[in-house]
């Protein structure tokens, strides 16, 4: 009998251990280089103690090196979250939003307890849904509280042009079941009876099984397989059946205590019914005398009695058990079932000088600021296993998306951002995405750092399994624009680009909140700029721009607290003159993102002028003057930094389904972008921008993508906001349309027109 007690160490045999293998080789190694000058082999040379003391260490090591990743991931006083590296569970991985008529239709099976059955069609030429529900004979809900229960899951779960056209309550062909059963000795009757009432309304509202997890662990199903499909969790799985009278009967005879039937038949107005329609329900007797007529119970020769009462006391409680039983299966608990790893903080991170281990004869000091030469030389060991163990313990932090990119001791380590950089560059392909492409960096992303680059990535790449899960998913227009009510196309698109994803944020307020209005230049007839457009840079006397004149402003550190960048903000714009205007060009508004477009300039008169070279229609703008270079090129900076900022807070896409407000218009949608910032003002990036696009719209749909100057977009924004508001207040309802045509109106303006369709 083995009386072993868990937990125990199995003693490892001295041969085999990594200390005794080490000190080994060690002396084999040490002879074998020595020859024959080294002949002493004792214990006290100091040569075999070092020796000794390092295998020691390694051998220590070896045994803090030796735990899961898991624990190295851990951190003290914080719960392991494998979400939070980027390994996301398989109820995120594996799960996708509904797509097909199945999907939906499992979708609502689980998430509606009063149908008793319901089917699911979409309509191919509209894209439109019809719902058309059976209720429960025992439902507790009405049929307006299951239609619009039913209203709000489907627009929460909706694809881009997809639409609801109804939902219908149906009225069932009630069957009347008729039986001569005898039961097996000592079976309850009541019991049996009330099961068999149930085992045919669950066969004639194809009763579909919801599973969880538990299932699949009793099935032996990989997670991949099992969340096929899936949308959630929970797998609704639909019955294969013939619906026939033979299947149905032969399922009746498995109910347990059901010994033979004499008689047994489904009846509609006394016609026996062979196949049963998906629109069939059960009458339920309601007293003695009515179940009498059609079902006799027999105990052998005997005819059993029935009690009423708890006769539907346990058909209502079967059906009210399985509602309850699917809220309970809703509930969120953690994964269901789902095996995850643990990760349990292990402190090995210390590292104790090997000095400290020598005999106290060497007198060694390992906290002395100037060691000896012997001591110096121990401590190449220690630094060798300290800076392992620092960046052992330094994992978390390194691989976590919610810290990566942070400063560390207030500057960035370019080997770490390295490391971190490759890790996200392992995500893109587990994931089969890429969170930085190439074309982005093409544009500077205005002046993004490298730590600015891997925090962009890692918040995309921290969303990635809801954006795969959510790809085709529409914005529910039952809700307003909070709580990531966005769809997911357009989630997508600016988590990439690192853009505000809320569908509820405008971008036309952004200049007009700064007092400021853009200004964009009009060509002549001969397609030059005009003369109010030139007459800043007819001002500027050539001679000024000699070159023994003018120098290029360097890059200068700029505060980096909130505190400090809204004070150099309100010293700019007190010290340039173009601000008093409260007008700022299009071309400086792009242009002056870029540090080499502006010049200091010095003037005949000593002083010197920062000057703002126009990249698209040419010439110079003096934006103003001082006495000190210095100063000019601190504002340039400033200036720089500050139109960054206005043109990344002014990108912004916004995705409109006509099929809402015009149910003719199916399968389009328009994709609205500004046109006036420096990225998106780019003819390359805003290709890159519609190749992206047409990858994240479904196939099947069709559209353009327009881009719209600062006015338009304004009244867009306006227009697009009360469009959806109509979807939530059913008073601004008749002004759908309307709005509709007024959209389309504006973007009949858009400075370039773009099509979705592949063929292009």
């Amino acid at each position: 009998m083995d009386e072993r007690k868990e937990p125990y160490i199995e003693q490892q045999a001295e041969e085999d251990a990594l200390y005794t293998r080490l000190q080994r080789q060690t002396l084999k190694e040490m002879q074998r280089m020595s020859g024959k000058v080294w002949t002493d082999y004792n214990a006290h040379d100091p040569g075999v103690t070092l020796a000794d003391v390092a295998n020691y260490a390694l051998a220590e090591l070896d045994y803090k090196l030796g735990f899961g990743t898991a624990d190295y991931l851990s951190e003290a006083e914080r719960t392991f979250e494998a979400a939070r590296f980027g390994l996301f569970p398989p109820t995120d991985v594996y799960t996708t939003s509904p797509v097909t008529e199945d999907d939906y239709r499992r979708m609502l099976i689980a998430d509606v307890p009063g149908a008793d059955n319901l089917t699911v069609h979409c309509d191919p030429e509209s894209g439109g849904y019809t719902v058309r529900i059976l209720l429960s004979p025992f439902a507790e809900t009405s049929g307006e509280e299951v239609t619009k229960l039913v209203t709000e899951v489907f627009h929460s779960h909706r694809n881009l042009c997809e639409s609801l056209s109804s939902v219908e309550i149906l009225q069932p062909d009630i069957l009347d079941f008729e039986a001569d059963v005898e039961l097996e000795p000592g079976a309850d009757a009541t019991g049996v009876l009330a099961h068999l009432y149930r085992r045919i309304l669950r066969y004639l509202s194809d009763g579909a099984d919801v599973l969880t997890p538990d299932n699949r662990l009793a099935d032996g199903v990989s997670p991949e397989e099992w969340l096929e499909g899936s949308e959630d969790k929970l797998r609704t799985v639909l019955p294969k059946q013939e619906d026939t009278e033979h299947e149905l009967y032969t399922k009746l005879c498995a109910v347990e205590g059901v010994a033979r039937f004499h008689t047994c038949l489904l009846t509609k107005d006394g016609i026996p019914q062979t196949r049963f329609s998906s629109l069939s329900s059960l009458r339920i007797p309601k007293g003695q005398d009515e179940l009498n007529e059609r079902i006799t119970v027999r105990c052998g020769n005997v005819k059993a009695s029935i009690d009423m009462d708890r006769f539907l006391e346990l058909l209502k409680g079967f059906y009210l058990t399985r509602g309850r039983s699917l809220e309970r299966k809703r509930q969120p608990d953690g994964q269901g079932g789902w095996s995850l790893p643990q990760g349990t903080w292990r402190d090995v991170y210390i590292h104790y000088p090997i000095a400290a281990d020598f005999p106290g004869c060497y007198r060694l000091t390992p906290d002395a600021e100037t060691p000896s030469a012997f001591e110096a030389y121990t401590r190449l060991y220690d630094r060798i296993i300290s800076n392992g163990l620092e960046e052992l313990e330094s994992l978390p932090r390194l691989f976590s998306l919610t810290l990566t990119g942070e400063e560390h001791d207030g500057r960035p380590v370019r080997s770490r951002l390295k490391l971190q950089g490759r890790y996200l560059d392992f995500l893109d392909r587990l994931y089969g995405v890429e969170s930085n492409p190439a074309w982005l960096a093409e544009e500077d992303c205005y002046g993004e750092t490298p730590a600015g680059t891997l925090r962009r990535r890692a918040n995309f790449l921290h969303h990635i399994a809801q954006l795969e899960h959510d790809r085709p998913k529409a914005r529910d227009i039952l809700l307003s624009a909070e709580n990531g009510n966005t769809p997911a196309v357009k989630e997508w698109f600016c988590r990439l680009l690192g853009l505000d994803p809320d569908d509820g944020h405008t971008v036309s307020n952004v200049l007009p909140g700064n007092n400021l209005r853009l200004v964009e230049y009009r060509k002549g007839k001969d397609g030059r700029p005009g003369i109010t457009d030139r007459i800043d840079s007819l001002l500027i006397g050539e001679r000024m721009l000699r070159p023994e004149n003018v120098r290029s402003v360097e890059f200068r550190k700029l505060s980096t607290d909130e505190a400090g960048k809204r004070r150099e903000y309100a010293e700019m714009r007190a010290a340039l003159p173009f601000f008093n205007e409260n007008r700022i060009t299009g071309d400086l508004f792009r242009g002056g993102t870029r540090l080499d477009s502006y010049r200091t300039v010095k003037t005949d008169e000593g002083q010197y002028m920062l000057m703002y070279r126009h990249r698209e229609r040419g010439g110079w703008t003096n934006l103003g003057q001082s006495d000190s270079t210095e100063r000019l090129e601190e504002l340039a900076n400033i200036l720089r930094r500050y139109l960054r900022e206005l043109n990344r807070r002014s990108e912004i896409l916004y995705v409109v389904e006509p099929v809402l407000a015009d149910p003719t218009r199916t399968f389009e949608v328009l994709l609205v972008l500004p046109a006036w910032t420096y990225r998106f003002h780019s003819p390359r990036f805003r290709a890159k921008c519609r190749e992206l696009l047409r990858n994240l719209v479904p196939a099947h749909l069709t559209g353009k993508v327009h881009w719209l100057g600062e006015k338009e977009m304004r009244h867009f924004e306006q227009c697009y906001h009360q469009l959806m508001r109509t979807f939530t207040d059913s008073r601004l309802e008749s002004y759908r349309g309307d709005l509709l045509k007024a959209i389309d109106g504006l973007l009949e303006q858009s400075e370039e027109i773009m099509g979705l369709d592949d063929t292009d």
